[in-house]
């Protein structure tokens, strides 16, 4: 065998044993295993080297130690046989390289992995690349994290807002089970509980997009709500609702809408027991409010209305006169 191609066998060797051969390559180096008992030891050896540095990510394997061992059973070889000795060191060198450096490469391109969850209260959470998870209560996000290789994965169980600022280090996906929500570079909300039939998209600044593997999906600006239907697999648009990210900055702008709705939200956000006499649930408000605590939202929609408000433990009631 030619020095040329003993070099191309230990290259194949090499390749083979880190997965990276490809079938015509691998026919080649099995035709080649199949010429001799020797042959095929050659590669059975390396690919023990290779499984020891490999175990355990163990970066202090002892090659000079796994040569000692290996070596006496190569340097007699059964009569009228012969086995290239020089060559074989070369590849078992060539094969530990490959190996640390894949062992390397694979620690430098793992992802960092995080894992967020909210039960009884909203939680913020910001990543490296400076984008902020506001989890929604019963919530919950793993998230890979590779800015080597620019790729973002956020795995959502819940409800979440999500805000990714322009100058992001990474393309960010998000994954509600085999729903997939591509952003490209803004803030949206999803609300996708397991138990609910619907996941919905809105899009406060930006775009996003919305898709299935399968199927290409909707494209969402800023504004519209996307739905997408896991009974049916569809997808639909809407306006987006004004006050989807309440729960996150507990603000919240009414233009003439009715106080049944206006009640639900704040209690859902603060969660707070608060009842209304049924004369003025259809009383209309127009009010904007930011970050204000329950009791000045409270107090301001009473003196607006002229309602009074009643405590009694936990339990808030609103009364008064209605408004027809």
């Amino acid at each position: 065998m030619s020095e040329q191609e003993e070099f191309y066998i230990e290259s194949l060797i090499a390749k083979y044993i880190v997965g990276e051969i490809n079938s015509e390559e691998e026919q080649e180096l099995m035709k080649w295993c199949a010429q001799s008992e020797e042959n095929q030891k050659i590669l059975d050896d390396e690919l023990l080297i290779f499984q020891k540095a490999n175990l355990g990510y163990d970066m202090n394997f002892d090659a000079d130690l796994a040569w000692q061992r290996i070596k006496p059973r190569i340097q007699n070889p059964k009569k009228g046989k012969q086995i290239f000795f020089k060559p074989w060191r070369i590849a078992a060198s060539f094969v530990l390289l490959c190996t640390i450096s894949f062992l390397v490469y694979q620690q430098l391109t793992k992802p960092e992995e995080f894992n967020f969850l909210s039960e009884n209260q909203v939680e913020t959470q910001i990543l490296p690349d400076q984008t902020r998870i506001s989890l929604n209560r019963d919530s919950e996000v793993s998230v890979e994290y590779n800015e080597r290789k620019k790729t973002g994965l956020i795995k959502l169980s819940g409800e979440s807002l999500i805000s990714i600022p322009a100058d992001k280090k990474v393309n960010w996906q998000v994954q509600v089970e085999n729903l997939l929500i591509e952003d490209i570079g803004t803030v949206f909300n999803v609300k996708g509980y397991p138990e609910t039939p619907i996941v919905e998209v809105s899009v406060l600044e930006g775009e996003v997009r919305m898709y299935l593997d399968d199927q290409q999906g909707i494209s969402l600006k800023a504004g519209e709500k996307g739905t997408f239907d896991k009974v049916s697999g569809s997808f639909s648009k809407e306006e987006a609702e004004t006050n989807v990210d309440s729960y996150s900055s507990r603000s919240f702008s009414y233009f003439n809408e009715d106080l049944a709705t206006i009640i639900s939200q704040i209690s859902d956000v603060y969660q707070a027991d608060i009842e209304l006499n049924v004369q003025i649930e259809t009383c209309r408000l127009t009010v904007d409010f930011k970050n204000e605590d329950l009791d000045t939202i409270l107090t301001i929609i009473s003196e607006t209305l002229n309602l009074q408000i009643n405590k009694s433990g936990d339990r808030i009631t609103l009364s008064g006169e209605s408004c027809n």
